[in-house]
């Protein structure tokens, strides 16, 4: 019988696995499909200080409320009669606060230069995953958008964040790639890149020499409670482990409620276009702000466009509208062409204070949450596999407050 049961093999649940075998736990890993099968795959590959402005925010709420009338728009969300969709829409709204911000970009910042730390530990311990500390440029197109682009830089810039404005000429010296005439753009130093799929890949590949035990195609059929502790129903076997650590991303919320437990979580369905043979490449990865698109070069010569929030969507269904704007909003503001290439879309677990859910539950002495992750999957997975090794291994309390997976509880 295993120490740790880890339900879910995306990036953060092969981190948690790791982190905790190298603590000495008999670890066993659950993944209903294959591993970095959802939202692990196909992202940005971002580990960006410089991008810790949580989804909640005050520009957030009046922008959302306009682009929620465009279906092809970088937010939208897909109204429906439900109230958990309603209650977190309300929530979401609740958090768009100077205050909010204030108290939460500290922790996504900290959090963000932790994943680097870890990543160059991984990096020195063989792990190769096309992890560069390049930096990143956020491009903008309009005055407005730069003038609020400042400001943001400004903000990060208290908190550690190295930022260098560009204007007029310096935008495209920095970046040959970026077309003439946009308003500005601001490149920070200190941020880093890789290979999401290669980085699930090396995961998977060391957590197994190490002696975890990753099972494919074995889903979490739901939790199981004992008093203060819970087991695993899986494929009628029952799974009893010291820990179990819930880290199976947008299924999260549903497999928590067979343990009368509620995380308000909502899916966000992200897109990426996958060029396999570009005609040039940035020299660093690039924002296209407005557009809310990331554009990332990888070094075999790929280059990734991947952007939108389609928040309430529960499918993997391509919408030909949404991947058309990526492509237009590339051509925009790179002098790339951005036809063809290869479609993908998963789906991302969002609070609505746009901060994770990591840490234990207070009632379930043996669970430990590691969800919510939203856009920042593989920018924060080392460092919330930190803090699930710390909780699992010294009863860790409830770990940050501010992350603790039961604060919604309140409202």
């Amino acid at each position: 019988m295993a120490d740790a049961v880890v339900v879910g093999g995306g990036v953060v649940g092969l981190c948690a696995a790791c982190w905790l075998r190298r603590a000495g736990l008999e670890v066993t890993v659950l993944e209903r499909a294959q591993p970095g099968a959802g939202a692990s795959w196909g992202n940005a590959g971002w580990v960006v200080p410089s991008h810790s402005t949580p989804l909640a925010h005050p520009g957030a709420l009046g922008r959302g409320l306009r682009w929620m009338l465009d279906p092809a728009s970088p937010l939208w969300v897909r109204l429906r009669p439900e109230r958990a969709l309603w209650a977190w829409v309300l929530h979401f709204a609740r958090f768009c606060s100077t205050a909010h911000v204030q108290r939460a970009l500290p922790i996504l910042v900290h959090l963000q230069r932790r994943s680097l730390e870890l990543y160059e530990e991984l990096c020195a311990r063989g792990l190769a995953f096309g992890f560069r500390r390049s930096g990143s440029l956020s491009a903008y197109r309009t005055e407005e958008g730069f003038r609020e682009g400042l400001e943001e830089a400004r903000l990060l810039t208290e908190h550690g964040v190295e930022a260098q404005p560009l204007v007029g000429r310096s935008a495209v010296e920095r970046e040959p790639l970026l077309r003439e005439g946009l308003a500005g753009a601001v490149y920070f130093p200190q941020d880093a890149h890789l290979d999401p799929a290669r980085l699930v890949l090396e995961l998977l590949r060391w957590a197994e020499s190490e002696g975890v035990r990753v099972v494919a195609g074995a889903g979490a059929d739901g939790l199981e409670v004992d008093g203060r502790r819970v087991a695993v129903r899986e494929g009628g076997r029952r799974h009893v482990p010291q820990v179990v650590v819930l880290a199976a991303g947008v299924w999260s919320g549903q497999l928590a409620r067979t343990a009368d437990l509620r995380l308000p979580l909502l899916p966000a369905k992200g897109y990426s276009v996958t060029l396999e043979h570009a005609d040039a490449q940035p020299r660093c990865p690039v924002m296209l702000s407005e557009a809310r698109v990331a554009v990332t070069p990888f070094e075999d010569g790929r280059l990734r466009f991947a952007g939108t929030l389609e928040l309430g969507a529960w499918d993997t269904r391509v919408s030909r509208r949404r991947v058309e704007a990526i492509r237009r909003a590339a051509e925009q503001y790179l002098r790339v062409r951005a036809t063809g290439g290869e479609v993908w879309c998963g789906l991302r677990p969002c609070t609505p204070d746009g901060l994770p859910l990591v840490g234990r539950v207070r009632e379930l002495a043996n669970l430990v949450v590691a969800t919510g992750h939203g856009t920042l999957g593989v920018s924060l997975a080392p460092a919330t596999a930190e803090l699930v090794a710390a909780a699992a291994l010294d009863g860790g309390g409830e770990g940050w407050e501010a992350l603790r997976p039961d604060r919604f509880r309140k409202d």
